[in-house]
């Protein structure tokens, strides 16, 4: 289903550059009799309707016409206020159209087309007059500064500042149907169409601005742009079934191994119902949740639940698949850290302790390994295989318990320092997931006296230590609390597990190259790692064999993704472009893509 609506996506994104404004004829009268109407802003515009609104005219466009009756000229451009911005047509040729601009229009008519974007028509029955503007403050009444979370609508050629905090898994170098054009999943058109396929070249992803976030999908001319590579080259590339670092000049990508699990048809598990399913967490006890008020526990493991039951999860029932995932993603993790003695930060596993760095602020290179665990039926038969795909990788962070202790010494206040995290510096990093969140507020409050919820009294030194086997300082202040990406819930963290990424922290060439060398000596250590985890592993009495050998995942695919993340993860951006409905949900289409550096005034074009 995705990969239809991506498909229909990008094809409207094309369509919307050429909608035709409607004939005159076609647009309703007004009402015969006169009723006052109340003042309405851009974003509150109702589709098929009279309106009167005041708006400042940003850009302006004159074109002619044919008709019945011969040549016609008109004038279209853009109208913007405080809270949107849309174009418009006017079939009145006495108006003293001039850019910067306010003016105000009553029984305006408001045309919608078909993708669900407006247009303002000004008709012979518009009557019109122009606004004086007092000053800057008045003007900037007139001036839109687009934030995400206030975008209901489609509208083009629209900037968007915020952070990339997703890069989805079919980025890159993908298949697309020659007939539907949806994506191709493991080789099979999702519509079934049997004409056959093309390479194509993409990256979808979520940008976030601080008040929400959008999917964004970069098409084939920005993504060639940003990785310097043209398809043709990468449909080269593809051919080959191995990539040697002689014919990909990049080999800090060619560096993933997959491994194949061979799942049973059945995984048997107790069953039990809770209100807070994250008072049962442990680091060390193979539990999981569905995410609501169900935890599903292996049946070796003590509990102290009084109402359970027994079940049998179906590895061929979708919803009971993504219940054995967790339960291999939390068994894989018990066995990770048993092993090196380090679990997860910053989203990878460990594999050394965190490396000071010079001149780099406050900041260390976390050394480790990513590792995804993806469930699929082969198309053989019924048998159901999980791929664990583990990758090197490092990251640079600095905590925010660290910036501040550096911020006090050169002498900042403490209204000073929360402003700035608060308003400024609030894009961060949270452990051990390595997610974006937003920084909403600072609670000057230690973590042993902060209690995890209403239904679970341990404090966050305690939970910390339980769930995640990390340990925190019981006197560590300032408290941080984040708002998750894509979701309104709020959560309070210690701020040693906060973090500011790459984007927030100069990183010159000799130490990126530093880090670069080091990552590469990450593979052999990996490969030890995961194969021991992987060794013997039950949930239970099901053993979960491993099926083949170890594959090296260097197929330009997988290494194209990587290099996408890499180079846009995390990453602030300008985007501008075009956003759109698709399938009841707006997406953004840049043609234009810059990279924003917090300490350097510069911006990379792409």
């Amino acid at each position: 289903m995705v990969a239809t609506k991506t498909a229909m996506g990008e094809e409207q994104f094309k369509i919307h550059q050429v909608n035709e404004y409607p004939t005159p004829q076609s647009i309703p009268r007004p009402p015969s009799t006169y009723e006052p109407k109340p003042q309405v802003a851009l974003a509150d515009l109702m589709a098929k309707s009279y309106v009167k609104i005041v708006a400042r005219a940003v850009y302006l466009k004159t074109t002619e016409r044919q008709d019945e009756l011969g040549t016609k000229v008109i004038f279209s451009g853009i109208l913007e206020d405080a809270t949107f911005k849309m174009p418009f047509v006017s079939h009145k040729l006495n108006i003293p159209w001039q850019r910067d601009t306010v003016y105000k229009f009553d029984n305006a008519y408001v045309h919608e087309f078909p993708d669900r974007s407006l247009l303002l028509v000004i008709t012979e029955f518009t009557d019109w007059q122009l606004k004086i503007v007092d000053g800057y403050l008045e003007y900037q009444q007139y001036v839109w500064r687009p934030k995400i979370d206030k975008i209901k609508r489609p509208v083009q050629n629209i900037s968007l500042t915020g952070t990339i905090t997703t890069i989805h898994n079919n980025s890159g170098l993908v298949k697309r149907c020659n007939s539907c054009k949806s994506l191709l999943y493991e080789d099979a058109c999702p519509n079934k169409c049997d004409n056959g396929w093309g390479w194509d070249l993409r990256v979808s992803s979520r940008l976030y601005d601080g008040s929400g976030s959008i999917k964004m999908i970069l098409t084939k001319d920005v993504a060639s742009r940003i990785l310097q590579r043209n398809l043709s080259e990468l449909i080269l590339l593809a051919t080959q079934s191995k990539l040697t670092p002689e014919t990909y000049s990049d080999n800090r990508f060619l560096s993933s191994s997959i491994y194949q699990i061979r799942i049973p048809e059945t995984v048997d598990v107790i069953e039990a119902v809770t209100e807070s399913p994250s008072s049962y967490r442990k680091s060390d006890k193979l539990i999981v949740s569905d995410g609501r008020n169900l935890v599903f526990i292996a049946p070796n493991e003590q509990h102290y639940f009084v109402e359970f039951s027994n079940r049998s999860l179906s590895s061929a029932e979708l919803e009971d698949k993504k219940i054995i995932r967790r339960l291999i993603e939390k068994a894989i993790d018990i066995k990770i850290r048993n092993q090196t003695g380090k679990g997860m930060l910053q989203g990878i596993y460990l594999l050394e302790e965190p490396l000071k760095l010079y001149r780099c602020e406050k900041a260390s290179l976390y050394l480790g390994f990513s590792l995804n665990v993806y469930i699929k039926q082969k198309p053989e038969g019924d048998s159901v295989t999980t791929s664990v795909e583990s990758t090197p990788q490092a990251y640079v962070r600095e905590s925010v318990l660290d910036y501040i202790r550096m911020r006090r010494e050169n002498g900042a206040t403490a209204n000073g320092l929360i402003k700035h995290l608060v308003n400024s510096r609030n894009k961060v990093i949270v452990a051990p997931s390595g997610n974006f969140v937003s920084i909403v507020d600072v609670i000057t409050r230690k973590p042993s006296n902060q209690t995890i919820s209403e239904t679970d009294n341990r404090n966050l030194v305690q939970f910390w230590h339980d769930v995640y086997d990390i340990d925190i300082s019981p006197d560590e202040m300032p408290l941080l609390k984040v708002k998750m990406i894509n979701s309104e819930q709020t959560f309070t963290y210690p701020p040693s597990m906060v973090f500011f990424g790459n984007e927030s922290l100069v990183i010159s060439a000799g130490l990126q190259k530093f880090i670069d060398d080091k990552k590469a000596n990450l593979k052999f250590k990996m490969d030890n790692v995961v194969q021991e985890a992987l060794n013997d592993l039950h949930i239970g009495e099901a053993k979960l064999e491993f099926e083949g050998d170890k594959v090296e995942s260097n197929n330009i695919q997988t290494v194209l993704l990587q290099e996408i993340k890499e180079k846009l993860y995390g990453k602030e951006v300008k985007a501008t472009g075009s956003i759109i409905f698709v399938h009841d949900e707006l997406w953004f289409f840049p043609n234009q893509l810059q990279f924003y550096y917090s300490k350097q005034s510069q911006v990379d074009p792409f």
